[in-house]
């Protein structure tokens, strides 16, 4: 059906005895080929004039909505030709731009409309002739409009039947919801009113081409829309087969013998077809998806994966799916069954290896998390490089994994997993694999959890000794998903959680820092040290304090408790400072003190004595009860 030729058709006629609908989904670009097709091509024949029903809630503010437009297009024509239109079109525009004038600017920026004006300008008819072309009246929204559809279409056929305009209803009949029971249904009165119903179907080619060719966007990702058009027109078209949908759905889940009724089997069969009905086609969602995915495009380019097709398909699926209300998310899951329903309605496009967390968390919602979309790159690349089963089960979900790949390299993980060889985010994903096993009815090799325990425990030894850092993005299992996990495997990840969630990585770089810098740079620990967190004095610190101080000279000897005081001073007032730890240490470090000052002493080394006698009073005043601290002089 040529859509141009049966609106022309339609517009040629005099006298139409009821209105003509253009109906189709929201967004497949119904109002993009009025305005921008058709009334463009015949514009010199016609005049359009064009009303949006979205929130218009009662019948007079229709009228006026209408009269409004009519008089702009009139006032349009008038600066067109150079000469009035008419004189009533001329008196119109007057009484307009008067009421308009003597408005408060508040309302006149609103657009809002008051009884008054509706009074004055419903004063005086319109015609259905404007410098003698023909007016075709164009009702966009007629869904959204806060009208009942009886009334609604009663006033658009007044217009039709009784002022003889052409009248072109734009909608999507699907939204359209039926009155209440005393009133005739949407069905019925739509059968007096409108001549015949136009099935909108958008030429999804000519979209996607334009769509593209329109972009500003780098050249290199406009290249990569161009090569994967024919792709993305079939996902915008959803162009898929159905019905082998289905029918490979049933030989996968209908099991005969199974616990499951043949009224269940076929409740999931309706269900299905009830989702692939609802495959989104909108335009709007479509431009959406591939203008958002160049910013991705730019990341991935940046972390050195060359071709971005297969994260553009999926990308696009995943957006079109999300934009439709179709992304089914439950929460103690994680992510788990988010992308199920994407995978029925995409087949082939769609590959969940291709959608990070990080991009579903900036399409669902709206979180773009720079440093986890980073990291997670990385280990798509590391994934992408895993070639031998143990490398692949260190580094992928286990629904993802081959079961004779799990037969031959498990035991080589478990090895591994006692030894503490594996990072935090490696264990939790172990964690993951144990849960994933009993989903999917997999038998794994027998576990030994204490094992597992000690090994998570090593590598949390190894991360606080080297120089490797604990990422702030990390994976995690919600407290909500812990019914899924056994108390072995949940014992095990408090472990991760408590290191993480109490700071003790940042608590133990940091007493190795204080260590390190005291006992090599005096001047750099005076200025970086003071402003770290600390969750004890230990005795290593202590060990190290004393040697520093005696190896100081005086000018450093002079600060060197003060700047100490700094530190500690408020020890007893911190609720993450271990007191008995700390005071235990602070006691020895005074005692050493003392053990030094007796030799300065004896070696007629007074200043240094001194100092040393006032670090040890600013001590005393630190270590004394807590019920009588008051802030200690640096």
């Amino acid at each position: 059906m040529d859509l141009i030729e049966e609106l022309k058709y339609y517009c040629d006629i005099n006298n139409p005895v009821g209105a003509l609908m253009l109906s189709g989904e929201w967004g497949c670009g119904k109002t993009y080929l009025i305005k921008n097709k058709f009334i463009p091509l015949v514009k010199d024949t016609y005049v359009f004039v064009s009303v949006s029903l979205f929130g218009i809630d009662s019948l007079d503010k229709l009228r006026v909505e209408v009269k409004k437009k009519w008089l702009e297009k009139a006032s349009e024509l008038d600066k067109l030709n150079g000469t009035k239109v008419s004189k009533v079109a001329d008196s119109y525009k007057k009484i307009f731009d008067t009421i308009k004038d003597i408005l408060p600017e508040n309302w006149q920026k609103k657009g809002e409309v008051v009884s008054s004006i509706m009074d004055l300008v419903n004063f005086v008819p319109i015609s259905n002739r404007m410098s003698e072309k023909k007016v075709i009246l164009v009702f966009d929204d007629l869904e959204r409009s806060n009208i009942s559809c009886t009334d609604l279409l009663g006033c658009i056929n007044d217009y039709c039947e009784n002022q003889s305009f052409n009248t072109i209803i734009v909608a999507n009949e699907e939204k359209i919801k039926d009155s209440s029971d005393n009133e005739l249904s949407y069905r019925e009165i739509k059968e007096k009113i409108v001549q015949r119903v136009i099935p909108f179907v958008p030429d999804y080619e000519e979209v996607v081409s334009n769509s593209i060719e329109s972009m500003s966007c780098g050249i290199e990702y406009k290249g990569l829309l161009r090569k994967n058009k024919e792709l993305l027109v079939k996902i915008l078209s959803g162009d898929f087969n159905d019905n082998a949908i289905i029918e490979q759905y049933k030989a996968e889940n209908y099991k005969l013998g199974g616990n499951k009724k043949r009224e269940e089997y076929q409740k999931e069969e309706e269900k299905l077809r009830n989702l692939l009905a609802q495959r989104p086609h909108n335009i709007r969602s479509f431009k959406c998806a591939i203008q958002d995915f160049e910013r991705v495009y730019n990341k991935l380019v940046k972390a050195g994966i060359q071709d971005s097709s297969n994260w553009l398909l999926s990308f696009t699926c995943l957006m079109m799916t999300n934009k439709a209300g179709l992304i089914w998310e439950i929460r103690r899951y994680g992510n788990l069954f988010r992308y199920l329903d994407v995978e029925k309605l995409y087949p082939e496009v769609f590959d969940t290896n291709f959608i990070l967390n990080g991009f579903s968390e900036w399409i669902i919602h709206g979180e773009w998390n720079d440093e986890v979309i980073s990291k997670e790159i990385q280990l798509f690349l590391k994934k992408n490089k895993a070639a031998t089963p143990l490398e692949i089960l260190r580094t992928h979900n286990l629904p993802e994994v081959n079961e004779e790949v799990i037969d031959e390299g498990f035991k080589d993980l478990l090895v591994e997993v006692y030894a503490g060889d594996l990072s935090l985010d490696e264990y939790i994903l172990f964690l993951y694999n144990c849960c994933y096993s009993r989903m999917y009815d997999f038998d794994l090799p027998t576990i030994n959890w204490e094992k597992v325990r000690e090994g998570i425990r090593e590598q949390i030894k190894y991360l606080v000794k080297s120089d490797e850092k604990d990422s702030h993005s990390h994976r995690m299992i919600g407290d909500d998903s812990k019914e899924h996990f056994t108390e072995d495997e949940w014992s095990a990840y408090l472990i991760i959680k408590e290191f993480r969630d109490n700071d003790v990585w940042i608590y133990e770089k940091n007493q190795k820092l204080y260590i390190d810098l005291i006992s090599s740079d005096l001047n750099v620990a005076f200025r970086d040290l003071s402003n770290k967190r600390y969750n004890a004095f230990s005795i290593e610190m202590e060990s190290a304090t004393i040697n520093a101080f005696m190896n100081a000279d005086n000018m450093d000897k002079n600060h060197f408790s003060g700047w100490f005081v700094g530190i500690w001073g408020q020890y007893s007032n911190s609720p993450e400072i271990d007191g008995q730890v700390t005071k235990v240490s602070l006691k020895k470090l005074r005692d050493d003190l003392n053990s030094v000052m007796q030799e300065y002493k004896e070696k007629s080394k007074n200043i240094a004595a001194k100092h040393t006698q006032n670090f040890i009073k600013k001590l005393d005043d630190i270590i004394k009860p807590e019920s009588e601290d008051t802030p200690v002089e640096q």
